[in-house]
């Protein structure tokens, strides 16, 4: 069957691109609007692996990126349409095409300009899958705020699935001769689905791309942003660099190996550390929230209601107190939070939106670090700070699978100040001095034995082949190759390229 898609069309290419592109090029010239910046991403592949369903819709297909998925287009074409009919029958249109089409057509070339890919289609097909899809998006805010809403929110908070704003704007000027309506519709949205408390201040609505982009100022609050350069990181390095606690644990469930009877724990404790390493992403380096309370009597309090992501910090004191601001979890929030994040770093990426930093990828990743467990979420639940209905378990599933940050910026955020002021404490607490003391002298001890196991082994193999060559008693010689069988493991742990030599 035939792609729906026209952008898939297999008559691509039949159209001169010389033609096309200056055609195309001249039409942007003649406009004197701004041009607006790319803020429409295709996904990175990475992080569709990591859960495809939170960045494709299920329900909704808006734009070009999923308008025509056959599956989204048969279920919700008619939809669309009848939806279309409801919001253009109290205006009394006569003329849809002249009054909405064409008026959409004319800034098609600008809308172009918001995605990161060019879509082969002409502006006349844009034009009609814009205001269908535009208008769509209209009746679903309106919708929504009137509380008779029918679809997944999910769909329309995805980054892949956004309509730029400056079409909803043409459309609603069209039908009331006015802006005003939708950016009190976005912030309504925006307010119930968000995990965080929105900004109070003022959004200058002109400076907005889409739903999401107004989602995402209104929790950074950009116009007070300090901008600092934003560097990929090298991700094979950052792989390298184990955690000294798993290496001594793999270490030692080496070790075990070449003990009698040990076998079977080893291989217990390897399937379940697989599984680990399998299941749980890289996150930053922080202590969770109840070895922090535990070890070091820290104690995680509820920043005032009207603060956010930026109001994270540290006091000590007689008593520690780590404030951090309220966040609403529910059935929703990890594809809102995946989305969001997902956009701050492709446009932070962009050499093109320096304004652009990465305050909230920063604490996520601080979330995916202080919780571990069930126990971590209870805690942050009895003091406020977590909210929603989201089960305990689930919160844990949603910042363990959510994968470290590529990305860093230069310059030290308040966030990281708090990381390692909590990081000091913890350190320097007597328990976890004793514990990174015994993994320091875990190397020099390995030096040690593994001295001693090379003497050992050299000293039994001499006595076998001298036992061998005078022929003396065989039950030695048994006894020789049993104790030979067994100290060869051991040197091949101390010798062998996964030994203690590799820990680091």
């Amino acid at each position: 069957m035939a792609s729906l898609n026209p952008f898939l069309s297999p008559n691509y290419g039949e159209r001169p691109w010389v033609d096309q592109i200056s055609e195309t090029l001249k039409t942007q010239i003649a406009i004197t609007i701004d041009t607006p910046p790319v803020s429409i991403f295709e996904i990175p592949k990475n992080l569709k692996a990591e859960k495809l369903e939170a960045y494709v819709p299920q329900q909704v297909g808006l734009g070009p990126n999923h308008h025509f998925q056959p599956e989204l287009y048969h279920r919700m074409e008619q939809k669309k349409l009848t939806a279309v009919k409801s919001v253009l029958k109290p205006h009394q249109v006569h003329d849809y095409e002249q009054e909405f089409v064409e008026k959409v057509k004319k800034i098609v070339p600008l809308v172009r300009d918001c995605y990161d890919f060019y879509h082969d289609a002409d502006d006349n097909m844009l034009a009609w899958l814009f205001t269908i899809d535009g208008m769509f998006l209209i009746h679903l805010l309106n919708a929504y705020s009137n509380g008779d809403f029918a679809v997944k929110t999910n769909d329309l908070i995805m980054l892949e699935n956004q309509i730029p704003l400056i079409v909803l704007k043409e459309i609603q000027k069209a039908l009331l001769g006015q802006e005003d309506i939708l950016e009190s519709n976005f912030r309504f949205f925006c307010k119930s689905s968000s995990s965080f408390v929105l900004s109070e201040e003022y959004i200058d609505f002109n400076r907005v791309n889409h739903l999401l982009d107004y989602m995402y100022k209104s929790i950074v609050n950009n116009e007070r942003l300090i901008p600092r350069k934003v560097e990929f990181t090298n991700s094979g390095k950052e792989s390298s660099e184990k955690d000294a606690k798993l290496e001594l644990l793999k270490a030692i469930i080496r070790f075990a190996g070449v003990i009698p009877g040990a076998q079977s724990f080893q291989q217990f404790i390897q399937k379940k550390l697989s599984q680990n390493e399998k299941t749980t992403a890289e996150e930053i380096k922080v202590p969770s929230v109840s070895e922090l309370h535990k070890v070091a009597g820290v104690e995680f309090r509820l920043s005032p209601k009207n603060e956010g992501i930026r109001n994270i910090n540290f006091v000590q004191g007689k008593v520690r107190y780590c404030y951090l601001p309220l966040m609403t979890l529910n059935r929703d929030s990890e594809v809102v939070l995946r989305n969001l994040v997902a956009y701050e770093k492709l446009m932070a990426n962009d050499s093109f939106m320096g304004e652009y930093g990465l305050e909230l990828t920063e604490y996520v990743d601080f979330m995916c670090g202080i919780i571990d467990c069930a126990k971590d979420v209870k805690l942050l639940r009895e003091q406020k700070i977590i909210e929603g209905d989201l089960s305990d378990e689930d919160i844990v599933k949603l910042f363990n699978g959510i994968g470290k940050s590529r990305l860093k910026m230069r310059g030290e955020s308040e966030l990281r100040k708090t990381v390692a002021q909590l990081n000091m404490v913890y350190e320097s607490t007597p328990r976890i001095r004793v514990q990174r003391l015994i993994e320091k002298q875990f190397l020099v001890w390995a030096k040690f034995l593994t001295f001693l196991v090379s003497i050992s082994s050299a000293v039994i193999f001499i006595r076998e082949v001298y036992l061998m060559v005078h022929g003396l008693n065989p039950s030695n010689i048994m006894l020789a190759r049993i104790l030979r069988a067994r100290f060869s493991g051991l040197l091949l742990f101390f010798f062998g390229p996964s030994g203690p030599r590799a820990v680091v």
